[in-house]
């Protein structure tokens, strides 16, 4: 089981950083940007949902359990969300690497997290094809 998790957060750190990659390309026009499909967020709404994410599951593996959802993230900006991104996935890192009894409400937050972030990334990729833009080098999965 330790291999295992520790092998879960190495990979989820390195998506992490990955989105530090995405955050270079960002700029207002391409935050806001749609495609043409029903429900579709816009690039800024996933970002800001993943911040979020980020923000509330890092305090509860903090803290052992849930507490709500919350997100610090106020303006959809390219400043601010290339810095809330940053900022989050710094935080989630340390609480992660910082916990030291993994009991099984905080595999389980760190799973959730880990599923959460990676149907974004899905969501990201497709909304940056549909628009005719390319992603970080970081972002293809060898």
């Amino acid at each position: 089981m330790e291999t295992m998790l520790q092998e879960i957060t190495d990979r989820f750190t390195a998506r992490l950083d990955a989105y530090t990659d995405l955050a270079d390309l960002l700029d207002d026009n391409l935050l806001g940007q749609r495609i043409d499909v029903p429900k579709h967020k816009s690039l800024a709404e996933h970002l800001w949902c993943i911040v979020g994410a980020r923000e509330s599951y890092s305090k509860a593996i903090d803290e052992g359990e849930w507490s709500g959802f919350s997100c610090s993230l106020q303006a959809l900006t390219t400043k601010d969300i290339q810095s809330k991104l940053i900022e989050s996935a710094s935080r989630a890192t340390e609480v992660i690497l910082a916990v030291e009894d993994w009991t099984p409400e905080r595999t389980k937050l760190l799973a959730t997290l880990v599923e959460h972030e990676t149907m974004h990334e899905g969501q990201i990729i497709r909304h940056m094809y549909a628009i005719g833009r390319t992603l970080p080098e970081s972002w293809v999965w060898a």
